[in-house]
């Protein structure tokens, strides 16, 4: 295919240097010119298609695109509390997290992982959690690990990442949510209904993301007043 569009091309445009040396004037030389232009026809990959027509149809449904964070990542985390779980959550063990976007931009694929070691320094088990939305600036998410208990667990450690480079943690000693609006007697019932009919056309593959099940998040509402903030405790590179 690219062989014979190449041939077409250099076909036409023979013809065009014949027109201009032969005075054919100007219209003769951008009709050709147009017909060159026709021939060389960029093919596009079947997976570059599939990914444009996807956020074609995301941004048709009301989303946005913002700007995300590059290279190094501000957030404030809370120390890292771990309980044995219970009734269902039996047999494991259930770390939760608080982190703050502190950066200037969203920060896309953002991850914590969790590890816990032995006494001796070796791994024995631990959990990932990812978003998969970006989480805006100042925008709060509580977030819930779990690993099975082992007998041999000794100490944990935590990490931070995102897509675009490294993080900087700095452990606060509280974060609060954002204030959000007061939602008026009767509007409540309406918004529980949306948000039961939303999550009924979810897809399948949603309605099992267990990383979005680790995540817990409110973002700032415009016109709210900014949430108090306790001073930082100590500032780490990571966990």
């Amino acid at each position: 295919m690219q062989s014979v569009n190449r041939a077409l091309f250099l076909g036409v445009m023979v013809v065009l240097a014949a027109a201009v040396a032969c005075g054919g004037g100007e219209e003769e030389a951008a009709a050709a010119a147009a017909a060159a232009a026709e021939a060389e026809v960029v093919e596009v990959s079947p997976e570059a298609q599939a990914a444009a027509d996807r956020l074609a149809a995301r941004l048709a449904e009301g989303i946005t695109l913002v700007p995300t964070q590059r290279g190094q990542a501000d957030i404030g985390y809370t120390q890292p509390t771990a309980r044995r779980g219970t009734g269902e959550d039996r047999g494991f063990n259930i770390t939760s997290i608080r982190v703050r976007n502190l950066s200037q931009n969203a920060i896309a694929g953002f991850q914590v992982d969790e590890f816990w070691y032995d006494g001796d320094g070796n791994t024995v088990t631990g959990d990932q959690a990812r978003r998969r939305l970006p989480i805006l600036v100042d925008e709060v998410c509580d977030i819930e690990l779990r690993v099975p208990v082992v007998s041999a667990m000794d100490r944990s450690n935590y990490e931070f990442s995102h897509q675009n480079g490294d993080i900087k943690a700095t452990l606060l000693e509280d974060i609060e949510f954002p204030p959000q609006p007061e939602v008026e007697e009767g509007e409540e019932g309406e918004e529980a209904e949306e948000a039961e009919a939303e999550e009924g056309e979810e897809s399948e593959e949603e309605l099992v993301d267990v990383d979005a099940l680790k995540f817990t998040c409110l973002r700032p509402v415009e016109g709210m007043p900014a949430a108090a903030e306790a001073e930082t405790d100590e500032a780490a590179e990571g966990a």
